[in-house]
């Protein structure tokens, strides 16, 4: 049974588990420092801030967070195109050159 090679499903896969891990790793926060026990502190006054109107949609923001997104997505579909075209410059042998080759 030869095993077939996909590489749009294999890059796909890939770019789906980066993306899947990605948000994980970044929420994560280690304590390097533990207090010991101590009893609680009072919690801080409250502070209310009001806002006098709602500023609308800021464009900007949206234009920033586009193009990381594009960029995000064309940097994983160009080096998933390199290492497909990788993997298919690379000479193949077949089983009956390399047993030809072993006499």
């Amino acid at each position: 049974m030869r095993a077939t090679y996909h590489p749009i499903k294999t890059t796909l896969a890939v770019a789906l588990a980066l993306g899947a891990v990605a948000p994980g790793a970044a929420s994560a926060r280690l304590n390097l420092n533990p207090t010991p026990a101590l009893p609680a502190p009072a919690p801080p006054a409250v502070q209310v801030i009001r806002v006098a109107a709602p500023a609308g949609f800021d464009w900007a923001d949206a234009g920033i967070g586009a193009a990381g997104g594009l960029g995000l997505s064309m940097l994983a579909v160009g080096g998933g195109l390199a290492i497909a075209q990788h993997r298919r410059s690379t000479p193949r042998r077949s089983a009956s050159r390399t047993a030809s080759a072993a006499r």
